[in-house]
């Protein structure tokens, strides 16, 4: 896949719902636009399945770009749903589980 600069450095994004991760996902991440002389390498079809693959559990959530991953082979794209964020919320205030 192809990883525009910022990909590349890791970031952090607000995904609230379907669109938004499939805008997101097309046009920053894989960094396919409408430009003719960057057009894409997949048909609808393949497309409609990198999507499918590669899309959240469930919305709204966090999507992290790990660059680290990248050359390691692992999925560099992370998911963090509202529960985890709670828990993390929790932790974070002292009212959380103790370690």
């Amino acid at each position: 896949m192809a990883f525009t600069e910022q990909s590349r450095k890791g970031f952090m994004k607000v995904l609230t719902d379907n669109a938004s991760f499939e805008k997101w996902f097309i046009k920053d991440y894989l960094n396919i636009n409408s430009d003719p002389l960057n057009s894409s390498i997949f048909t609808d079809e393949e497309l409609a399945c990198v999507l499918s693959e590669a899309a959240p559990r469930s919305f709204p959530c966090l999507v992290l770009v790990d660059s680290h991953n990248v050359i390691g082979g692992a999925d560099p794209l992370r998911y963090i749903y509202k529960q985890e964020l709670r828990l993390m919320q929790k932790l974070l205030e002292g009212n959380g589980v103790s370690c």
